[in-house]
């Protein structure tokens, strides 16, 4: 899965925000950045943006399920060649509830789902399309497999998020909408068809060509006929090298905002890739990230390269082409098994690499989305459905009873954060996490423990800490008190919060 460049509609200037902290902006998630401004003034704006209010109830979600399933389920296939019969998607046991409990009790509280793939075939009854469900003899044609997978989710308290491929390898044969060559052209959506049954109130009015018009009335059914949607996940996968199709990703934020204004975007205005597909976020992960570029609204403003492994320091912040800078957090998108589909004889991963995958994603101020892909019958593998039980018991016994629960918390003469527990407590996992509604600005720290007899003993140190920094240590630590010292930081700090565990 290829990610692409991210664009903003909203921005303020560094020197306004600076006046304004402490005022209240109404949007304090990005700030334009002036050429020849000075590098506080730039580091003091990063320190005060904080998460818009979608995108604040996205991280506290913390693990999300990616539920691969089409076409490629039963071909062997990753990517399929766009001919392949809607005939062969036919489950026999198609069981979304089955999905469903596992996910809820594993600890997920979203899931993601495929609505179609860069094949073309669509697991909805689309009126855009042949090239779907309904082709296929699955319930003779009349099923509707994304509706099925909403009301299961819904059923058991699961948010919804949908997965639409900008990518159409059906759709580029000869005849296609896909890179076809047509130019843009006045567009309304939803475009009415022979038979359309839907009185839409409102209309929406784009200039695009044959293909972002095809995938707007898609976007459309999907985002107005299955209630509230959580999360848009957009990629920027282009098979056609030769003759790539221009994604108009303005005209796509522009629609699913308007549509769904809760939902955040992946690849788009909300949230971030991390860079890789292996569940691991950076040591110093920051949810405050730099553009180059223009900043105007109807502009692309590129974000320095994902797998950049220093995103967000001093020196990129501060860096002469940044010209806007925004709280812009990651996702960590992994695999449960070796393949993003399910294919026979792949066993899941173990239920070590699941623990560190969750330290390296949910304990680095990131959101982990594992795929979860079902197989050829509709259900998820016996040996999955065993390991997400294993991890989610695993996150149940390891995270449910925070052992600083109680603890009071003052400030040292060198003002170090003082943590007195409730009593003496032994631990093998230290976390932090900063108030980041108010901005995220710790850049160095380190941790020690006192067991009693007054005496501070190094546990530990790091860098960034954001919504949530969790830290397996080598060994059993004991404390009546632990301390936070920032060796660095961007601002005057709120209180952080400490979390032990065992």
């Amino acid at each position: 899965m290829r990610r692409f460049q991210d664009r903003s509609r909203r921005f303020i200037s560094v020197a306004l925000l600076v006046a304004l902290l402490g005022a209240g902006s109404p949007d304090h998630s990005v700030a334009t950045v002036v050429p020849g401004e000075s590098p506080r003034h730039i580091i003091a704006a990063a320190a005060h943006l904080g998460p818009t209010p979608r995108q604040l109830a996205w991280q506290h979600e913390e693990l999300t399920a990616f539920v691969h399933y089409g076409l490629d389920t039963y071909t062997g296939l990753e990517i399929g060649a766009g001919n392949e019969s809607p005939n062969l998607v036919d489950p026999q046991f198609f069981n979304p509830d089955q999905w469903m409990r596992t996910l809820r009790d594993a600890g997920f509280k979203k899931v993601m789902f495929t609505t179609k793939h860069h094949d073309g075939m669509v697991l909805w009854p689309s009126r855009y399309t042949r090239y779907g469900i309904r082709a296929s003899r699955w319930r003779n044609g009349n099923g509707d497999m994304v509706g099925a997978v909403v009301r299961s989710a819904r059923k058991y308290g699961l948010k919804v998020a949908l997965y639409l491929s900008p990518a159409d390898i059906h759709e580029s044969f000869p005849g296609g909408r896909y890179a076809n060559g047509s130019k843009p052209a006045p567009s309304t959506i939803p475009t009415l068809v022979p038979g359309d049954d839907r009185h839409p109130k409102h209309f929406y009015h784009f200039v695009v060509d044959d293909y972002n018009r095809y995938y707007m009335n898609q976007l459309y059914e999907l985002l107005t006929e299955y209630g509230p949607i959580d999360e848009v996940f957009l990629d920027g996968f282009n098979p056609l090298r030769k003759r790539p199709e221009p994604y108009d990703f303005n005209a796509w934020y522009r629609l699913i905002r308007a549509l769904q204004p809760n939902a955040v975007m992946f690849g788009g205005l909300d949230i971030n890739w991390v860079g890789n597909e292996l569940g691991v976020a950076r040591q110093a992960q920051w949810s405050v990230v730099s553009f180059a570029g223009s900043p105007r609204p109807d502009q692309t403003s590129a974000i320095q390269d994902p797998t950049e492994p220093h995103a967000g320091n001093r020196a990129s912040l501060v860096d002469p082409k940044t010209r806007e800078i925004r709280w812009y957090p990651s996702e960590c998108d992994a695999r449960l098994e070796s393949t993003w589909f399910w294919h026979p004889n792949q066993p899941p991963k173990t239920l070590a690499e699941l623990e560190t995958m969750y330290y390296t994603t949910v304990g680095r101020n990131c959101q982990l989305i594992l795929d979860t892909p079902p197989n050829k019958s509709g259900l998820l593998d016996a040996a999955d459905v065993a390991r997400l039980r294993e991890f989610g018991a695993w996150i149940h016994a390891h995270f449910d009873h925070d052992l600083a629960a109680g603890a009071t918390l003052s400030r040292d003469a060198h003002g170090a954060f003082v943590y007195t527990l409730p009593r003496t407590t032994s631990f093998r996992t230290i976390g932090f996490a900063e108030q980041i509604v108010s901005g995220q600005r710790v850049e160095a720290f380190a941790v020690d423990a006192d067991a009693g007899d007054g005496i501070w003993r190094p546990v530990t140190s790091g860098q960034t800490i954001g919504y949530k920094r969790l830290i397996e240590l080598d060994r059993t630590h004991t404390a009546r008190r632990v301390r936070l010292r920032i060796l660095q930081a961007r601002d005057e700090l709120a209180p952080i919060e400490i979390l032990l565990y065992r």
